[in-house]
């Protein structure tokens, strides 16, 4: 019976595919520093990806050293729109290519 139960065990692991069970591969980020000619560094900022088929990302606000982050983008073939905002004025409103490698995106204010 033990004979059995091995085989049929033995026959299992054989038909299952090693890579069966795969590990989720975060994407790599999106990710940069506002900065204003007048003031330098700006924390505070919040900033957003907008994509006219996947919509608005959830926000990121700005470190105090300015740095702002978003993990796990979905790579799409058309632009993203990057903004940032201080309260409800918009500040800065560009495009950013992302196709699934670490983006660098620096916002320069006035």
């Amino acid at each position: 019976m033990n004979l059995l139960r091995f085989l049929f065990l033995l026959a299992v692991m054989a038909v299952m595919e090693p890579g069966f069970v795969r590990a989720q591969v975060p994407a790599p980020p999106v990710s940069g520093v506002v900065a204003s000619q007048q003031r330098g560094v700006v924390g505070g900022v919040t900033v957003y990806l907008v994509h006219p088929v996947v919509g608005r990302s959830v926000p990121s606000f700005t470190a105090p050293n300015g740095a702002y982050f978003f993990a796990n983008v979905a790579p799409q073939p058309q632009p993203y729109f990057i903004e940032a905002y201080w309260g409800n004025q918009l500040l800065f409103r560009g495009q950013v290519s992302y196709q699934g490698s670490p983006v660098q995106f620096n916002i320069a204010l006035p």
